[in-house]
């Protein structure tokens, strides 16, 4: 009788079958330190010296956990996060006066990167199903913006992703949809969770995945554009998703991908992987909400 694999043995043999003689080194990254950002809080009139741009974005530098945050101050100065999140927000290209939807929000740094592109200007709707998550989204963000920008641009709200187009349809002019993912950082820091993993997880989680971007993609404007992303490496919760998406929409969808120093392209999208880019994992896609009618060719 065959020996039974364990989770360890399956996660493997799982993933290496997609990256091939890369797994060793990218599953030896994985388990390395993340790379973070410091998100510059421009509504503070703190200067941050010494520190470098991180790749020109304004209010975003290159940096670690490593500055304090000063105690007693109506307003906090900066936000740190992981450096390859940092360019789903900025992918969305949000203007001021733009409606803005960010339908996975806690903890909220994406959400601040949104909320400070629209100074003030503009409404951003800062969803997350799990109360718990959504007191601290909340709270980040009342601590870095202003009372009446919050109040004027800023709703919590705690639906369904997976059902958000049953009530509202071509709403919002920039959708971001940072799905829950496999997140294998996280399972190989966690012994207990390695050792029950199964191959069926990353096919349940990419099955909620496509109902979040199917519903997320009909509260879309046209031609607004939605940006899916997550940090997987499964490509079942990264291509495979938006594939469906494109094989569903046709040629509602177009596709670009954004300019990211280390990125690697796939079929519909860029991943970021920490053992090239010392970023991530984390996958984007960029799509453009088109009225096909209007195709004459």
């Amino acid at each position: 009788m065959a020996k039974k694999k364990s989770g360890g043995d399956q996660f493997d043999l799982f993933y290496a079958q997609f990256y091939k003689e890369r797994w060793p080194q990218l599953r030896e990254s994985l388990v390395g330190p993340k790379s973070h950002v410091i998100l510059k809080n421009p509504y503070h009139p703190l200067v941050l010296e010494n520190v470098t741009s991180f790749h020109g974005h304004p209010n975003l530098f290159v940096g670690k956990e490593e500055l304090p945050q000063p105690q007693g101050e109506d307003l906090f100065p900066y936000y740190f996060l992981d450096g390859a999140s940092a360019y789903a927000p900025l992918a969305l290209d949000i203007s001021p006066g733009d409606k803005v939807l960010d339908l996975c929000a806690a903890p909220g740094g994406k959400s601040l990167i949104m909320a400070f592109a629209l100074a003030g200007k503009g409404h951003l709707s800062a969803n997350d199903k799990s109360e718990n998550r959504r007191f601290r989204l909340q709270k980040v963000l009342r601590s870095y913006l202003p009372p009446e920008v919050y109040k004027e641009t800023i709703r919590i709200t705690g639906f369904d992703a997976s059902s958000w187009c049953l009530f509202e349809k071509e709403a919002y002019d920039k959708i971001l949809l940072d799905a829950p993912c496999s997140s294998e950082r996280h399972v190989l820091d966690s012994p207990t969770h390695l050792l029950d993993w199964r191959p069926g997880r990353t096919k349940r989680l990419a099955a909620n995945q496509w109902t979040m971007l199917a519903s997320a993609w009909l509260v879309l404007r046209y031609g607004g554009r939605l940006v899916y992303s997550t940090c997987s490496l499964s490509p079942l919760e990264n291509d495979g998703v938006v594939s469906k998406l494109v094989k569903k929409f046709g040629k509602e969808v177009v596709i670009s991908r954004p300019e990211i120093p280390g990125g690697e392209a796939t079929e519909w999208g860029t991943i970021l992987l920490p053992d090239k880019s010392g970023h991530g994992p984390f996958y984007l896609s960029i799509m453009e909400k088109v009225n096909s009618s209007d195709d004459k060719s």
